[in-house]
């Protein structure tokens, strides 16, 4: 018997091959100079380091993993407390969207955290309402993501969206929860800071993808927005976070 799970691997192994697909395209047509200097950048430093010697030691962290079972049974206890419809849903959206890094700070959610652009936001740098707030912005993009009426979501979908996210692969781990049904792809970082403090240029990244129901209100997408920036402000702290949605039926090749 065909299983959700089943179909989700169909649809992510589907969208790999067709980014493949456009990759190709799209290598094809670099001068070859470019193409030695990406691959340049990816080789191994003498030694089987992990890197070069300036680069912070969170560049080598291990390959993010998906959260264990534990971890997801308690989150799924969660959300269901939620009853998640559409009005819910809206009241999280406000909510969630007034917390900027300014008012964090000054309500004592963030406590000395390292420069936007730098490293990780740890664990010491919140206080225990920042760490509940980090779960609830968590658990709702879960819920958005993945949610059915089995974990108590009630949100009346209409339409196929497709996530994109962008992240720095020392910090995948932050959204590991999102690894178990989602199409993972590396990158190369191409963005530079104008003022030269948290450049990603030739940084490797993670694009996570992975496709979720959309309701005719969009609300899901704006929860998605809300609930990505929270996480961003308190724990993996990039300059800019990248994150696309789109309508799937308009991101496949003719």
């Amino acid at each position: 018997m065909e299983t959700l799970d089943d179909l989700v691997r169909q649809v992510n192994g589907e969208l790999y091959e067709e980014y493949h697909a456009r990759l190709r395209v799209l290598l094809a047509e670099r001068p070859k100079e470019w193409l030695v200097e990406q691959l340049l950048a990816r080789v191994p430093a003498p030694g089987g380091a992990a890197g070069r010697p300036d680069e912070p030691e969170s560049a080598s962290r291990p390959e993010p993993e998906p959260e264990d079972e534990e971890e997801r049974a308690l989150r799924l206890e969660r959300i269901r407390a939620w009853k998640l419809d559409t009005p819910r849903l809206a009241d999280f959206v406000t909510r969630l969207r007034s917390w900027d890094r300014e008012r964090l700070e000054a309500e004592g959610h963030l406590l000395d955290p390292p420069g936007k652009g730098g490293a990780l936001v740890p664990a010491r740098c919140r206080s225990a309402a920042g760490e509940e707030l980090l779960r609830e912005a968590k658990d709702l993009l879960y819920a958005l993501l993945f949610g059915d009426a089995e974990a108590g979501v009630q949100l009346p979908r209409v339409e196929r969206e497709l996530l994109t996210l962008t992240l720095p692969r020392a910090k995948a781990h932050a959204v590991a929860f999102l690894m178990r049904a989602a199409t993972e792809i590396g990158a190369v970082g191409t963005w530079r800071d104008p003022r030269r403090r948290a450049d990603d240029e030739r940084a490797p990244n993670v694009l996570v993808q992975v496709e979720y129901g959309e309701v005719a209100e969009e609300l899901v997408g704006n929860g998605i927005a809300a609930a990505l920036r929270l996480i961003n402000n308190l724990e993996v702290n990039e300059q800019v976070l990248y994150a696309r949605m789109e309508n799937v039926e308009e991101s496949t090749l003719e």
